[in-house]
């Protein structure tokens, strides 16, 4: 690595250790990093995650971090770290991009905060990707580390399973020896296939399946909004909340100029690639898994999304020639081709710092102010309850403790994602209270929501507010409150 991108790759993680210093954690950070920290061993925590369809990898090394190096959340903030770090690296020293587009991407929004900041098993997924690129050159003689890749990409995540399947797609259409990568493939294929089966009964994460009505104007329509944000994650800066938000759609700008992106968006790649068909097979039997993923679950976040752009700079990466020529330049693209594509990454840019800022100016989520608040308030031995499932894993995290939940009738830490622990509407806390009466027997005791409690009927019981946290990013605010049972 020469000089300048050293400095580059150096100046990349002391941002990163500051987000990663400031960010507190969310729900999604501390379910996982839980269900490794309270599994007595791999084969209960393979269980434990029966709710969530989620391949294991990234939780595996949550498990070893916990059980053998420490149970500080700041571990697994560490591990997300290294792997960040290791994509950076790999991007900086081996890809055939400029540097100033290097610096780009990673001061982009995906870079600089949603892989980066939150930590989830995505890092880990694009590192992999990111070698097998980069292993691609002579896939032949490398087939061996290709095909370890793959099967731990196939671990990683479902997206990084859509990454391997294109990964085998474009060494077919290239003609190379499948055999050994193949092989690997198959195992991965073979273990992601069974860990994403959940139970079918009393679930809540079930998508339900009404093959009818994927194709319909709705999801359809939020299929092509998903692949837009991919590419252009602008977010809605009113209210407060911008994560996970979008301003391009037709909330905003009506129909005609969302689906006039999308069109753009799903075809500028092709007028990219269009000189390696290899490459263009990469990328669009992965961004086409995406889509239809987006289709039958209509579920929403900015890291699925993002995953259409990273994608696609694979893809670029791969019509590289073996001496790693740059790709995406003036030269190789036209001028209106590489404006509209200096204009993502501007975009890119201009999202991330103004996530990052804003992760730094305001509590992601009130989680660890909160646990802070509580800890004070142990000294009398006093129970703390938790009203509201999700607020719970994140308190228990910072804790180190398992905490009594409402919705479980029962001390716990990460969310079983059971249906039953989900009533709609939600019940009251006096309904809880009246559904929970050993609580009595628990005394005086703290009691957290994630909802202001003011004013509530609450049955036999007093409640005293003793200080609410509010203002989160994420909107995983607390109140806290003194609890008494009435005479």
């Amino acid at each position: 690595m020469n000089k300048p991108a050293l400095l580059v790759l150096i100046a990349y993680g002391l941002v990163s250790a500051v987000g990663l210093h400031y960010h507190e954690l969310f729900l999604d950070e501390a379910h996982h990093f839980l269900v490794s920290r309270d599994s007595s061993s791999l084969a209960e925590f393979y269980y434990n995650l029966r709710y969530d369809g989620h391949p294991r990898l990234w939780g595996a090394l949550l498990y070893l971090i916990t059980h053998f190096i420490t149970t500080d959340p700041a571990g697994m903030q560490v591990l997300q770290w290294l792997f960040a770090m290791a994509g950076a690296y790999v991007l900086l020293r081996y890809g055939p991009f400029t540097l100033w587009m290097k610096v780009m991407i990673l001061a982009g929004y995906y870079f600089l905060f949603e892989y980066n900041v939150l930590s989830r098993n995505y890092a880990i997924g694009i590192w992999m990707l990111w070698m097998c690129c980069h292993l691609m050159r002579d896939a032949n003689r490398n087939r061996w580390w290709i095909g370890v890749l793959i099967l731990l990409m196939c671990n990683a995540h479902l997206f990084f399973t859509f990454a391997s399947i294109a990964i085998v797609l474009y060494l077919l259409v290239e003609r190379r020896r499948l055999a050994v990568i193949g092989g690997f493939f198959a195992v991965g294929l073979m273990m992601a296939v069974i860990q994403a089966q959940t139970p079918s009964v009393d679930n809540v994460n079930m998508t339900p399946v009404h093959p009818a009505e994927w194709l319909s104007g709705k999801n359809l329509s939020f299929a092509a909004g998903a692949l837009v944000q991919g590419w252009l994650p602008v977010p809605q800066v009113n209210g407060g909340r911008f994560w996970n938000t979008g301003w391009l759609n037709g909330g905003h700008l009506g129909w005609v100029v969302p689906w006039a992106l999308f069109l753009a968006l799903l075809g500028f790649p092709a007028v990219v690639l269009r000189r390696k068909p290899p490459a263009m097979v990469f990328y669009y039997s992965g961004v086409g898994l995406m889509l239809l993923f987006f289709v039958v679950t209509q579920m929403t976040a900015n890291r699925y999304f993002g995953m259409v752009y990273i994608f696609f700079l694979a893809a670029a990466w791969l019509t590289a020639d073996r001496m790693g020529s740059p790709v995406l330049t003036l030269a190789t693209m036209g001028r209106s081709i590489w404006m509209g594509w200096l204009g993502i990454l501007v975009v890119q840019v201009l999202v991330g710092m103004y996530a990052f800022g804003e992760d730094l100016r305001r509590p992601f989520s009130q989680s660890r102010n909160t646990a802070e608040y509580l800890k004070g308030l142990r000294s009398g031995g006093r129970t703390i309850v938790v009203d509201g499932y999700t607020g719970g894993p994140q308190l228990s995290a910072y804790l180190r403790e398992k905490l009594y939940y409402l919705a479980t009738s029962a001390e716990g830490s990460y969310c079983v994602w059971q249906a039953a622990y989900f009533p709609s509407p939600r019940l009251s806390v006096g309904e809880e209270f009246a559904r929970n009466p050993d609580l009595r027997k628990l005394g005086e005791f703290i009691l957290v929501a994630n909802r202001n409690l003011n004013g509530e009927p609450v049955g036999t019981y007093r409640l005293l507010p003793l200080k609410s946290f509010e203002n989160s990013i994420v909107g995983e605010n607390y109140f806290v409150y003194q609890v008494d049972p009435a005479p």
